[in-house]
C-alpha cells in the first residue's frame, strides 16, 4: 500500500487496495491512521458493487445511519428495491419523472454531514457509479486548520460557545417538506453542538461550524450571532486550506466528518450523476 499526498493541509490517495475484496486487520488499522492523519483519502479505478461497498466503510468504524434516518424521517424510498437502509443515493437521475436519489444537480454549500443530527457520522465514504463530464466537484476544508489559525480573541471567544444547528434545509439549500420553518431563526428546530469540538480518542479540536443556513449561536442576540458566524466563515473559507477533487468513474472517497466540511460544485442537469454514499457512525459532538 502507497500513501501520496495530494493537498497542502489535507487529502491523499491510497495506491494498492482493492476495496471491494477484504481489508486485513494490519490494512485496516493503516486505513484508519492514513485517515487521522490526511483526513481525506481517494481511493481510484474501483469496482464497488453496494454490498462491499457497505463492508468496506465498516473498515472505519460501525455502519452509520442515512441523513433521513438520523431526521427521524425513516426510510428513504429508492425506485430501485436493492439499496440497502445504510446506503444513500446521491443523484439527479430521475426514472419515470421519480428521483432515484437526492440532492439533485445544484450547488450543494459547504457544510458537515448531518450535523442537525444529535450523533453526526464520524466519517463518510462516497462511491462514484455515473459521473458528468464537467461539473460535480467536491472539494474539501481541514477544519483543524480553521480552528488553529483562528485569531486568538475570536478562538477565546467561540470556546465556550455553541451553535444550534437547523434541520430545516437540506445542503443545497432546499426545505425540507417535513420542517416548518421558523419567523424567528432561534426558534429553528436543530440540536446544539460546541463550536470547538474535541475528538474523543486524542483530544484534538476543531472548528465545527456544521453549515451556515438556518444556523444560530444560543445565548447571543440574532445580531451578534450573525456577525460571529459571518466572522468564522470568512476565516474558515479559504483555498489555503482546501482540496478539491474532479470524480472520475470508480472513483472512492473516505473523508473524517468531524475534521472536515465540503462543497459540491453544480453541474449540467442534462448529465447524469450518481454515487452511493455509506456513513460510519459518530458520537455526540462534546
Amino acid at each position: 500500500m502507497e500513501i501520496i499526498p495530494l493537498g497542502r493541509k489535507l487529502g491523499a490517495e491510497i495506491i494498492g487496495i482493492d476495496a471491494s475484496k477484504p481489508i486485513t486487520p494490519h490494512r485496516s488499522e493503516q486505513l484508519r491512521d492514513a485517515l487521522k492523519k490526511h483526513l481525506v483519502l481517494l481511493f481510484k479505478n474501483q469496482t464497488l458493487p453496494v454490498t462491499e461497498h457497505v463492508i468496506f466503510a465498516q473498515v472505519f468504524g460501525d455502519l452509520g445511519k442515512i441523513a433521513d434516518t438520523l431526521l427521524g424521517l425513516g426510510k428513504r424510498k429508492y425506485p430501485e428495491d436493492d439499496i440497502p437502509d445504510c446506503v444513500s443515493v446521491i443523484s439527479n437521475i430521475k426514472v419515470n419523472n421519480e428521483s432515484i436519489g437526492s440532492l439533485g444537480d445544484s450547488e450543494c454549500f459547504w457544510h458537515t454531514d448531518s450535523c442537525f443530527s444529535n450523533t453526526p457520522p464520524s466519517a463518510s465514504t462516497l462511491y462514484s457509479v455515473e459521473i458528468p463530464d464537467n461539473g460535480g466537484n467536491t472539494a474539501f476544508l481541514n477544519m483543524v486548520d480553521a480552528l488553529e489559525t483562528l485569531p486568538v480573541d475570536i478562538r477565546a471567544q467561540v470556546n465556550k460557545l455553541s451553535i444550534r444547528h437547523s434541520q430545516v434545509y437540506d445542503s443545497t439549500g432546499t426545505k425540507r417538506p417535513e420542517f416548518d420553518e421558523a419567523s424567528d431563526i432561534t426558534k429553528n428546530p436543530g440540536p446544539t453542538h460546541p463550536i470547538v469540538r474535541t475528538l474523543p480518542e486524542n483530544n484534538r479540536q476543531v472548528l465545527y461550524l456544521g453549515r451556515r443556513l438556518g444556523a444560530y449561536i444560543p445565548g447571543l442576540t440574532v445580531n451578534d450571532s450573525e456577525n460571529l458566524l459571518d466572522v468564522l466563515w470568512a476565516h474558515t473559507i479559504r483555498e489555503c486550506r482546501t482540496w478539491s477533487h474532479q470524480w472520475c468513474l470508480g472513483d472512492l472517497l473516505v473523508w473524517d466528518n468531524r475534521t472536515t466540511m465540503h462543497h459540491r460544485d453544480s453541474f449540467d442537469p442534462r448529465q447524469r450523476r450518481r454515487l452511493h454514499k455509506v456513513q460510519v457512525a459518530g458520537e455526540r459532538p462534546v
